[in-house]
């Protein structure tokens, strides 16, 4: 259901949170699944990455990596997905 409200806010950064309701209560305290990495499970700079396998700025540099390594610019396959997306 990406795109609808359920009617409740997020505990850290008070924006609606979408999607199923419980799963945010029951897990993630409330809050968005990034809301609650960066609250409980993100010491430091949260542009540095964390040692947390699962950390959103890790799977960036990861992703980044990877496609350099396969001979890609990450910042131009970002971009043409991004124009993919909203032209």
């Amino acid at each position: 259901m990406a795109g609808t409200t359920n009617g409740y806010s997020c505990r850290r950064c008070l924006r609606p949170i979408h999607g199923d309701r419980g799963l945010h209560e029951d897990i993630f305290e409330g809050m968005h699944l990034l809301c609650f990495h960066l609250e409980f499970e993100h010491p430091g700079d949260p542009d540095l990455p964390c040692d947390d396998p699962g950390c959103f700025v890790r799977r960036e540099q990861i992703l980044g990596s990877k496609l350099r390594e396969l001979g890609h610019d990450p910042q131009a396959v970002i971009e043409a997905a991004i124009r993919a997306e909203f032209d």
